[in-house]
């Protein structure tokens, strides 16, 4: 019924349409076969779109933030500046909890809409800022009091970590374990793809359009993601495929109970409460003390490097003008010369480029190879392994090249490795866990922990020499520390999705001797305690620890349909058998 050219136009994008997705689907038949369903891959290829944009935009911007703080501010803001963003964040981090409860009537997708839009407007402000001639980078002396470095500093760093937080929690509330271990390996390495094009863009182009553009295109990456996140919602809608047959059968058992106000400390409390909770937060920051004692190392050794290429003069050798920055009043210099900055600016970039290429391939053909031939357990001692290495190079071998190939690994498999496996321990928890706790974790966890790397940098920062020589001793004991985690860890995960115990899920049972309490604290006094408590449920006979006989009880009476009963994949839990088996064993 259309017109002649526009018909024409929109059979050809159909035909276009529907012979891309059959060379498409042919592919991915051809490299996954029946081990990645068509349906999941492309759920799994929507929600990484929104991934990355967001790392793209993150990696572009977090070029930038040390060449603008080091122009504005000086190298030795810093360690200062990490200490700073703790502070920060935790203002950001109590508005997050709050807009996380049922209270504020936000949804958990709208969340991506509030803060896209409040950072996008932050980061084309600063890069508004950045071209003015005094606050801005024309002012080439290097002064702790300019406030555009450090708003710069720490609106990047808590970007990086309210975002990131929030995308990871959706995807564990949208994602099965079985479906995280095919998906999450394809999710990384197109993250990691944006981190390549983020440095990239900088590395091509800062020199020809200038870091405030950069900026500015840093803050459309965080209107594009709005975008990625409302085409996945409008696709396949925002539900919590992970837990949700479970939420379905006690809804209304739990809209009879009176519920507890959640509050913005409810993370903390069941941080506090479970061991568990700890041992994640473990492995997601504290290695971040390791490497931010790298970090600085290489970013001194990089500034006495380009310093001494592009020495800050009394006057360009070139044009015979004045150089901003130096001092004629002490005739000394107080600042990099902008050779110097564009070069430093340049080498991050690059640094940039190298780990997230070498992430790339290690989460592409890596992460879910890995993780299917070692198992969660083992994978997960492989990180700490590495640090432990790492860390002993760098003490023995103190140069930039080595320190720049040793953050390479630190970085690169903390994405390919570290980060894939902490998402798969949030399967066996509750939703205030994956949300609450985690956005705790990973904002102000991820900020203490790098402030404490810091407080070592600082102390240290003088001496190159003695940087190095106390910071690696700090680091190896935190390795030590992290192998022992990771096996505590391993353990935990395999006990609590076997046994199909959801941490963090509120059951009266659970305020006095939970069974989260009783299985870490150690396993004989927990047997005896999980028995007491397996018989004081079976006299409720309203539990799913009660016993029955085989013919009193079926697929249809425990809130599942018999195609339901069959498949226990699809909601990631272990149930029926399994779970008598568990408590007969306990018995």
């Amino acid at each position: 019924d259309l017109p002649r050219p526009l018909g024409g136009l929109v059979m050809c994008l159909q035909r276009c349409y529907f012979g891309t997705r059959g060379v498409a689907k042919r592919i991915h038949r051809r490299v996954y076969g029946d081990s990645f369903p068509w349906d999941d891959f492309v759920r799994t290829i929507t929600l990484s779109s929104t991934l990355f944009v967001m790392i793209g935009g993150y990696w572009l911007l977090r070029s930038l933030k040390d060449p603008v703080l080091t122009a504005l501010c000086g190298v030795s803001a810093i360690p200062k500046a990490k200490m700073l963003s703790v502070f920060v964040v935790l203002g950001v981090v109590a508005i997050y909890n709050h807009l996380l409860d049922e209270e504020s009537g936000f949804r958990k997708e709208q969340l991506f809409y509030v803060f896209g839009t409040f950072y996008g407007f932050l980061f084309a402000s600063i890069a508004y800022f950045l071209n003015h001639p005094t606050i801005g980078l024309a002012n080439q002396v290097e002064d702790p009091s300019r406030i555009l470095g450090w708003v710069s500093y720490c609106g990047i760093e808590s970007f990086g970590s309210v975002m990131v937080s929030l995308f990871w929690s959706f995807a564990n509330s949208n994602f099965n374990l079985k479906q995280a271990k095919r998906s999450y390996g394809m999710m990384v390495a197109t993250a990691q793809l944006g981190s390549i094009l983020g440095p990239t863009f900088v590395n091509k182009f800062g020199h020809t359009l200038g870091i405030p553009t950069c900026y500015m295109v840093g803050a459309g990456c965080m209107l594009t993601l709005q975008g990625t996140m409302w085409i996945y919602i409008k696709m396949f809608g925002a539900g919590d495929s992970a837990s949700g047959e479970k939420v379905k059968a006690v809804k209304k058992d739990d809209e009879k109970k009176p519920k507890n106000k959640a509050g913005i400390l409810e993370g903390i409390h069941l941080f506090m409460k479970h061991n568990y909770v700890k041992g994640i937060f473990a492995i997601s920051c504290l290695f971040m003390v390791e490497v931010t004692i790298v970090d600085y190392t290489m970013k001194v050794l990089a500034r006495e490097h380009f310093s001494d290429e592009f020495p800050c003069l009394p006057y360009n050798q070139e044009t015979g003008e004045p150089m901003a920055c130096w001092d004629v009043a002490t005739n000394a210099p107080v600042g990099l010369s902008t050779e110097a900055i564009k070069a430093f600016t340049t080498f991050m970039g690059l640094f940039g480029q190298a780990t997230n290429t070498l992430s790339f391939f290690l989460s592409l053909f890596g992460t879910s190879a890995v993780i299917r031939y070692l198992g969660l357990r083992t994978t997960l001692l492989l990180f700490p392994s590495i640090c432990l290495i790492v860390i002993v190079t760098v003490r023995m071998y103190p140069t930039l090249n080595v320190v720049f190939a040793a953050m390479m690994i630190l970085k690169a498999n903390s994405y390919a490795l570290n980060n894939p496996t902490k998402e798969m321990l949030y399967q066996p928890t509750s939703s205030n866990v994956k949300y609450k706790a985690k956005s705790w974790i990973d904002i102000f966890g991820a900020r203490g922990s790098k402030a404490l790397g810091s407080v070592v940098t600082n102390a240290f920062s003088t001496s190159a020499v003695e940087l190095v020589d106390k910071g690696s001793l700090v680091g190896m004991c935190v390795a030590s520390f992290l192998i022992w985690n990771a096996r505590f860890m391993g353990k935990k995960f395999e006990e609590y999705t076997e046994s199909g115990y959801i941490v963090g899920e509120s059951k009266d049972v659970d305020e006095g001797d939970g069974y989260g309490e009783i299985d870490e604290d150690g396993d004989e006094e927990g047997s005896s305690k999980n028995v007491e408590m397996a018989s004081q449920q079976n006299e409720v006979g309203d539990t799913s620890c009660a016993f029955y006989d085989d013919d009193e009880i079926g697929a249809e009476e425990e809130g599942q349909s018999e195609s339901e009963a069959g498949d226990n994949d699809n909601n990631g839990l272990v149930e029926g058998d399994k779970n008598d088996k568990a408590v007969v064993e306990l018995v």
